[in-house]
């Protein structure tokens, strides 16, 4: 079974070895970051001996959009992009927990001309990578973040809801900031001074039974697992999530708080700048949101089997 490291690569409709998997250095990837992405997650059911691709569907609708906003030229349908997630992993052989990224880059125009940026002068192009990814560190024990010094980017200069390679550099300096000063990650506010999000991850509280999360609006990525967990505390846990702007002072007097993202599934927040969430333990909720996750994705609960696509 291949490593992470060392898994295949799907390269415009051809499956490559790690080796041959190469971008030019005149590409507008490399040379302004001109690429966008999906990070998804496939998981591994003992029970039904298969392996399940979770919100697919959702995941190539939000790469649609943010090609759109980028101004890219589609280089596959919804289903040839799909087809060629599943071709990589079964020339992979995979058959565990997955995360990979899906990739659509604006390749070379040219070393004498680096300012192609129209979709009608630089080739649109894809790759696939990644592989198995079972550490769940910190979706059991949880996180201890502060909120940085960073602001969140917001629509009027680098739209969030465009899931950028370029955007997460953001991310990058608030989380490479708080590991510095000794936390695990980070959150951001966004320019108006409410919760924004966390380093690719969305931030969820729970005050009186009732779920809170930042709004679409608030400079935030519109998540896929965002999404499942606001439907899944309404159908299995409490009264409809309430979707509103959030004070950070909100999270230090909260009785449990959370991030999820495709990367970090469900995971509990512990503390916020070194004030304890609550008792600072993984909270009862949390708790019982990743198991209602985790049996949603692996086909285990029935009423998500619109949400899993079987790859084998």
């Amino acid at each position: 079974m291949p490593s992470y490291d060392h898994a295949k690569v799907w390269l415009n409709g051809e499956v490559v070895s790690p080796e041959e998997a190469k971008i030019s250095v005149f590409s507008q990837a490399v040379l302004r970051g001109s690429s966008i992405y999906e990070g998804i997650r496939a998981y591994w059911s003992e029970e039904r001996n298969n392996l399940f691709l979770w919100k697919i569907d959702p995941h190539i609708r939000r790469l649609f959009d943010s090609m759109r906003v980028m101004r890219m030229t589609p280089p596959y349908t919804a289903e040839e992009f799909k087809d060629a997630v599943v071709e990589w992993i079964r020339a992979n052989e995979f058959k565990e927990d997955l995360h990979f990224r899906l990739n659509v880059y604006f390749d070379d125009s040219g070393p004498l001309d680096m300012k192609g940026y129209a979709a009608d002068e630089v080739d649109t192009c894809v790759f696939i990578s990644g592989g198995p990814n079972s550490n769940r560190k910190r979706q059991e024990q949880g996180v201890n973040l502060c909120v940085s010094s960073w602001r969140r980017i917001s629509d009027d200069s680098v739209p969030p809801r465009v899931k950028a390679s370029a955007n997460y550099q953001n991310g990058r300096l608030a989380g490479v900031e708080a590991r510095i000063n000794g936390y695990d990650d980070a959150l951001l506010l966004n320019q108006d001074g409410k919760v924004a999000e966390g380093t690719g991850t969305c931030i969820m509280i729970v005050r009186e039974g009732k779920l809170i999360t930042p709004p679409v609006t608030a400079s935030i990525l519109e998540s896929i697992t965002r999404d499942s967990v606001i439907e899944m505390f309404g159908r299995h846990i409490g009264p409809e999530p309430v979707e509103r702007p959030m004070d950070r002072t909100e999270i230090y007097v909260a009785d449990e708080a959370m991030i999820c993202g495709s990367a970090a599934e469900v995971a509990p927040v512990l503390s916020l700048d070194r004030i304890e969430v609550a008792d600072g333990k993984p909270g009862d909720i949390t708790r019982r949101l990743q198991e209602i996750f985790y049996a949603a994705a692996r086909g285990v609960d029935e009423t998500y089997e619109k949400d899993i696509m079987p790859v084998y």
